[in-house]
């Protein structure tokens, strides 16, 4: 359960990254997108500590959500600030 969570959460990410390296522009839900990488951001960095007491612990999902969601939050941040700057 906690790997299928993981595993929709990238892929909502790399749903974004796609829509932002195609078109360039913010989809029309700006506070669901915020809210989204920062629950990816938490439940990653909670997976990763939860787990670690684990022996088959393998935080290879975990670890690219986390980097998604960092890198999604980046790119939201800079492209509202520059869509805002230019207006």
């Amino acid at each position: 359960m906690k790997n299928l969570l993981l595993i929709l959460l990238l892929l909502a990410n790399i749903f974004y990254i796609g829509n932002y390296l195609i078109r360039f522009e913010i989809l029309s839900i700006h506070s669901m997108w915020i809210a989204l990488f920062i629950v990816s951001i938490c439940y990653s960095v909670f997976y990763l500590f939860q787990s670690r007491k684990h022996s088959n612990f393998h935080p290879y999902l975990a670890i690219a959500v986390l980097s998604a969601s960092v890198s999604n939050l980046g790119a939201f941040g800079f492209l509202y600030v520059i869509l805002h700057l230019m207006q």
